[in-house]
């Protein structure tokens, strides 16, 4: 296919010469003295689509798309499969003596093609970018296989992939990459896994999406360099899972997100360095379950998981985690969070009574949001007993839903904080309710004198 041929599939539309210098005029002036340099950068951060039609605004420009060191594909921008096919190899072609800074190609379509001609061109096309020192890599093609080349490449310091298969791997080496990204990937075995992850020697963030087939029970992080961990996916009760398993041994991790229902046990082996946490996990008891005192090694893991965040200066809980939390504190006294000093936590409707107990563990907590979300289900009853003073809380902000219950929250946070400096309550269209709860507000003893009530 030829240069206009390519350009003409890509934007699935062509254009005079005449119309696009009446579209152009001075509109473009400034953009044509921009440098070079500066001009490639822009162009690099645009998808390929864009960066072709730009040719039209200026005949300076009319090649100017081929000599961008990156492309940014999505099949759905070609009518057809073989017009990508042939436009990446065009491209790679063109550039295969230049350095190529990105390659981000999403293919979500089931084409005609077999599995093994569909392996083929990702191989041909994953040699050919790691021969040219790509540097970000971004790829989404299910169910293909990407060459073990890949896993070898010197030159990339970012590398995503989503729902492509990782095969067995003999060695691995990716000593540049810090940005690790994976998402629904299928792996040959769990020790595939573990390669590619100890393979990034400096990695610094890693995401992981759990997928329900991707033949991983135990999942195991370990880096020496890693300060982020991001693990999530989507909630898999159906399959009955049991005993998935996630390790963690990352001493300078600093950034913790856990979001996933199936997940039975979380260890985590170093929390020396854990600054922030964002954890929404069931440990797996949302399976018609409920938390079991008398299960003392579930007990024992969720007593350690929580002594492992219990540093942290900044930490999300969801729902399901408080209600564990909660349970656990009924036979195991709470470590102290003493660090702790941002909360932000979501509670079951008509569960707010749940919030004090953990409170009562953050003696250094100044910021505090809370939310709630419905939940039908019945949940253990909630233990009365004498409030304590919040002697270090100083902002508060409930979102929206403000019901009568979460009205006897705002009266135990505003009559138990001696420094409380403001309440915002965000009622966000609830104008029927403001006036009531503005008059209820003013009925509330205040420990503090200074607190401000904002309503939003």
């Amino acid at each position: 296919m030829d240069e206009d041929g390519e350009k003409r599939v890509l934007t699935k539309r062509s254009c005079s010469p005449e119309s696009s210098d009446k579209r152009s005029g001075d509109e473009v002036d400034w953009v044509r003295d921009l440098p070079e340099s500066l001009l490639s950068h822009v162009l690099l951060n645009l998808p390929t689509k864009d960066v072709v039609k730009s040719s039209v605004l200026s005949t300076k420009w009319r090649h100017l798309w081929r000599y961008v060191p990156g492309l940014d594909l999505d099949h759905r921008d070609f009518t057809e499969f073989n017009a990508l096919v042939s436009f990446i190899d065009s491209f790679l072609s063109f550039n295969r003596d230049s350095s190529l800074n990105k390659f981000k190609l999403r293919i979500y379509m089931d084409n005609d093609r077999d599995e093994e001609t569909n392996n083929a061109h990702m191989a041909r096309w994953i040699n050919a970018v790691v021969t040219q020192k790509v540097q970000h890599l971004d790829l989404t093609w299910a169910p293909v296989e990407v060459p073990p080349i890949l896993y070898m490449c010197k030159s990339l310091v970012s590398l995503k992939l989503c729902v492509v298969v990782l095969p067995n791997l003999e060695c691995m080496s990716l000593p540049h990459v810090k940005v690790l990204d994976l998402e629904w990937v299928m792996y040959a075995n769990e020790l595939a896994l573990e390669m590619l992850i100890s393979g990034c020697s400096v990695l610094e963030s890693l995401s992981f999406c759990k997928c329900p087939i991707d033949n991983v029970k135990v999942l195991r992080v370990r880096s020496q360099s890693l300060l982020s961990f991001n693990y999530y996916g989507p909630s898999c009760h159906e399959l009955h899972y049991k005993d998935l398993i996630v390790e963690i041994d990352a001493p300078k991790l600093e950034d913790l997100k856990l979001s996933h229902d199936t997940t039975a046990s979380f260890i985590i082996k170093n929390s020396s360095s854990l600054v922030k946490a964002d954890i929404n996990i069931e440990f797996n008891f949302c399976v018609g379950k409920k938390f079991d005192p008398k299960n003392l090694p579930k007990r024992k893991m969720i007593g350690n998981f929580l002594a492992r965040i219990s540093n942290v200066k900044k930490l999300s809980i969801g729902p399901c985690t408080l209600e564990i939390i909660y349970d656990y504190s009924r036979c195991e006294p709470l470590r102290l969070f003493r660090n702790l000093s941002s909360l932000s936590v979501n509670f079951y409707d008509d569960r707010w009574e749940i919030l004090p107990f953990f409170l009562e563990c953050c003696p250094s907590i100044k910021s505090l949001v809370v939310d709630s979300t419905y939940y039908p289900k019945e949940r253990t009853n909630i233990l009365s007993r004498p409030r304590r003073l919040l002697s270090s809380l100083e902002y508060v902000k409930i979102q929206p839903s403000l019901d009568r219950m979460e009205m006897k929250l705002v009266s135990y946070l505003l009559e138990n904080s001696p420094i409380l400096k403001k309440v915002t309550l965000c009622l966000e269209g609830c104008s029927r309710k403001e006036s009531v709860i503005l008059r209820e507000l003013l009925t509330i003893p205040r420990r503090s004198s200074s607190c401000q009530v904002v309503v939003l």
